[in-house]
């Protein structure tokens, strides 16, 4: 007796790139209904409240898909067997081999698929065209970036950090491998508790004095405000922000370049099959789909970062950024595979924050970190 799937639940991150999928403008959630005669229950949980509800998903069925950030989560999700493995067999036309060779590796772990993906965010330094900047080529390094930053002396404010507490682990990641250091070792041990992690995050701290004040507070909308409004020189922001970035809002956006920053890290953001799924074989077909050549090439105009090399050459012309964020995610470099990645940098963040913040030294907050961890 063959059962006939009504409908699918998906649970996703609120993202603009997550966006496109339930918009009526491009239908393809109305698409997918419509072909497959099943129903999808599409809910975006803000970045902040989404780590909560995804954990409560993995206790009681709720949702069929879920949205997984890449390889900061995935080792952990499938060794408490919270993933489904996913066979690929349903998709004949789906050429995996398309996605993003560095992309690819997010999605497997000991050469069984689990992810498919709908997009990377990784560090591009966003920026105004002026005599000051006319240097910068397609890459820069932190020593780079803070001369030309110290260049902008007498402007107010020209410069933005990420620097909430649910961003600045990852702010400061390029600062401390700028110096050659990584925050964790392939054996879990914490690695800058040192003078050259001090000097790195003294370099941040550095940068913090050309910021707005508000900047303990500033994640992706409130950077991305300040670089439309023309309130700011430059910014790293993340790959996946771009689209949105240079929206219609957008000040003058022609005078806007991009460069990567030197050793970048990126993640990808992805589907995955929820184990305690009693619809796998239609949620699988979903993801298929919605990771599909014709959905990531919409997803990457709004957004800014598909994960299909088809899509970044068709579009290269069209969005100027494309270039740099495919360099970007060629050379970039994940974290290690942890199975608690998500509770270390938890643990690193909330120190780093009280640093930034002046509540505690530098050093106080490398030597908390090392006794947490």
């Amino acid at each position: 007796m063959v059962i006939k799937i009504k409908s699918i639940n998906i649970l996703a991150v609120g993202d603009p790139a997550v966006e496109v999928y339930n918009d009526p403008k491009y239908g393809f959630l109305e698409e997918f209904q419509k072909n497959k005669q099943i129903e999808v229950n599409f809910e975006i949980v803000s970045f902040n409240k989404y780590y909560e509800e995804l954990m409560k998903s993995f206790q009681k069925y709720k949702y069929d898909v879920v949205m997984v950030a890449g390889h900061l989560w995935l080792k952990e999700f499938v060794e408490k067997d919270y993933l489904a493995e996913l066979k690929l067999t349903a998709a004949q036309d789906y050429n995996y081999l398309d996605i993003v060779e560095e992309i690819r590796e997010e999605l497997e772990l000991d050469g069984k698929k689990y992810l498919l993906p709908s997009f990377s965010d990784g560090h591009i330094l966003v920026y105004r065209k002026s005599n000051k900047t006319k240097n910068i080529g397609e890459k820069i390094t932190i020593k780079e970036l803070i001369a030309v930053v110290k260049s902008f002396e007498q402007a107010a404010n020209p410069f933005v950090l990420k620097a909430d507490v649910s961003e600045i682990f990852l702010d400061l990641l390029p600062y401390f491998r700028a110096e050659g250091l990584e925050p964790f070792s392939e054996a879990g041990e914490f690695l800058l508790n040192n003078e050259t992690g001090i000097e790195a995050f003294n370099n941040y701290l550095v940068l913090k004095k050309y910021c707005n004040k508000n900047i303990v507070n500033f994640g992706n909308e409130e950077v991305k405000n300040v670089i439309q409004k023309k309130k700011v020189e430059l910014a790293v922001t993340w790959s996946g922000q771009l689209g949105s970035v240079m929206d219609n809002d957008c000040l003058e956006k022609d005078s806007l370049d991009f460069a990567y920053l030197e050793k970048p890290w990126k993640t990808t953001w992805s589907f995955a099959l929820n184990n305690l799924s009693q619809k796998k074989e239609a949620a699988e077909e979903f993801m298929y789909y919605i990771t599909s050549q014709k959905v990531d090439r919409s997803v990457g105009e709004h957004c800014g970062n598909p994960t299909r090399l088809s899509n970044f050459e068709a579009d290269r012309e069209k969005f100027r950024w494309y270039k740099v964020v495919l360099e970007m995610l060629i050379n970039s470099k994940n974290l290690p595979d942890f199975k608690n990645m998500g509770s270390l940098i938890s643990s690193c963040s909330g120190e780093f924050h009280q640093a930034l913040k002046g509540k505690i030294s530098v050093e106080e907050a490398l030597n908390n970190i090392e006794k947490l961890i």
